[in-house]
């Protein structure tokens, strides 16, 4: 049975999760990380979903971490040939997270239609109960269901 194709927002936590060390060396088999089975699972069999402030703010967490260089531009080139870009027309968030610097992913996700966010961010995964589109979880809870 063929999973079907979902649009999906990928928070900070997931990008930096899946690490950077597989887009020179290849996926390792078995691969235990969690993170990045889903990270490339998105990228290749659904629609990954950014905006903007979201890809700057994966590239900066991931040069704050001090992932080589060369491998973060390979990885968010990556990412930005994978996903399609989502103009954020909304003001607010109809609940807006704890912390504000996470309604950005809930405004990505709302403005481009998303089915699903991904996070390990408690912030964003408080409003699970606030939210039936998009649904708010885990990579734990939401890998079965993206086919990771």
């Amino acid at each position: 049975m063929e999973t079907p194709n979902y649009r999906v927002v990928l928070d900070t936590n997931q990008v930096v999760g899946a690490g950077t060390r597989w887009i020179d060396h290849g996926i390792p088999t078995p691969d235990n990380n969690l993170c990045r089975r889903v990270l490339i699972r998105v990228a290749e069999s659904h629609t990954g979903l950014y905006c903007g402030k979201i890809v700057g703010e994966y590239l900066e967490k991931l040069v704050d971490l001090g992932h080589p260089k060369e491998r973060t531009l390979k990885l968010i080139t990556y990412l930005m040939g994978a996903f399609s870009q989502v103009t954020i027309v909304s003001t607010s968030a109809p609940v807006v997270p704890a912390d504000p610097d996470d309604e950005v992913f809930l405004l990505c996700a709302i403005d481009g239609n998303a089915d699903y966010i991904v996070s390990e961010d408690t912030h964003l995964t408080d409003l699970k109960g606030c939210y039936t589109k998009p649904v708010i979880g885990r990579s734990q809870e939401l890998a079965s269901v993206l086919g990771a």
